[in-house]
């Protein structure tokens, strides 16, 4: 087996595994209350579920990146799902008449979990795998062995150590809390009406990096290209090295760039990547100027450079810590009845006239 086949499969299963942990936190939180028998049940289809929405995402994901606001939305789901876990912990332990009603649902709430996850997830794994099908789910029948055994050693751990459950629930948090501030449509709001970066992924939307083997003469670039073009060499005496392109490249600006390299896969790759993408002529013309941005994958340069002196990345920091917190406290505000309240309590007995 070729090295470079062996150390694409590595990266996808390491991607998986990095990746997985959040999947198989939530397993853990959703079933480690049930019956051991139950729970291995619901591990197994929860994880099944896991794999199988990651195949899915996988074969449509060039469609779902163009839905906006899927992340933020995917995002509140999960904040949601967190705070229904917690409280969950706060109710009466799992009975054995009550094993099966509470393995469905947990089976449905790690469906609902691994949907919204499993989205985001994809997005690194799909970049890995290059659009090799054989890569892909090879690594993924491999990493469903980790996730399910992660999943049953995290709920036992749960139920011996209780803070555990809380870590998992920060975690999801946390996970929520990126995939709102990561979502497109907020940060193209922010970007384009207040000129500022508030996360530093959102940059990714403006600023594409490629490695070079060799790119020649770089202080003779062209006019146009001098302020979206960088090259940066590993070593002042080196040619391979990183090209930076910021916005969205023209054909023009892409053949301008071939001159100055062999390395012609590199610059198409990159070309492809930052493309200005029309909207297609099905789309209605009342609607073109509102999807226009929907279709294309990098931001125009302009956007990257009024948001020099205005990158507070440490917002996003905030952000996250204000979605832990509120996931964290829900079980002291969120409506309905929790374990030991008068709600709960044994109905009083009937007296009986004689």
């Amino acid at each position: 087996m070729a090295l470079p086949l062996v150390l694409s499969i590595l990266q996808i299963i390491l991607i998986d595994v990095v990746l997985s942990g959040d999947n198989a936190v939530v397993i853990a939180m959703a079933a480690h209350k049930l019956p051991e028998h139950q729970r291995k049940r619901a591990i197994l289809w929860g994880g099944g579920i896991a794999i199988f929405l990651r195949i899915i995402f996988t074969m449509i994901m060039s469609f779902l990146l163009m839905v906006p606001w899927l992340r933020l939305f995917g995002g509140l789901l999960l904040v949601w799902i967190a705070c229904k876990l917690l409280r969950a912990e706060e109710e009466e332990e799992v009975t054995a008449d009550s094993a099966g009603r509470s393995t469905i649902a947990a089976i449905k709430m790690i469906f609902l979990a691994d949907f919204v996850m499993s989205l985001d997830n994809m997005l690194a794994v799909a970049g890995a795998s290059h659009g090799n099908w054989k890569l892909l789910l090879g690594g993924l029948v491999i990493s469903i062995a980790i996730i399910m055994t992660c999943s049953n050693l995290i709920a036992q751990w749960m139920n011996r150590y209780h803070w555990i459950v809380t870590l998992g629930a920060a975690i999801l948090a946390f996970t929520a809390g990126e995939m709102m501030m990561g979502d497109r449509e907020v940060a193209g709001y922010f970007v384009r009406s207040h000129q500022v970066s508030l996360d530093r992924h959102w940059e990714g939307y403006m600023v594409s990096h490629a490695d070079v083997a060799d790119f020649e003469k770089p202080d003779r670039l062209p006019d146009d290209l001098r302020d979206v073009a960088t090259f940066k060499a590993e070593s002042a005496d080196s040619r391979p090295g990183i090209l930076t392109f910021i916005g969205q490249m023209t054909p023009e600006q892409r053949d301008a760039l071939l001159v100055h390299t062999s390395d012609k896969k590199a610059i198409e790759t990159l070309y492809e990547e930052t493309r200005h993408r029309d909207v297609p002529d099905w789309v209605p013309a009342g609607w073109r100027a509102t999807v226009e941005s929907w279709f294309q994958q990098k931001w125009e340069a302009k956007h990257w450079q009024a948001i020099q002196g205005h990158r507070h990345h440490y917002v996003s920091w905030l952000f996250f810590g204000a979605v832990i917190a509120l996931c964290l406290t829900s079980p002291r505000w969120w409506p309905g009845h929790r374990k030991g309240s008068p709600t709960e309590a044994a109905p009083a007995p009937t007296s009986t006239v004689s």
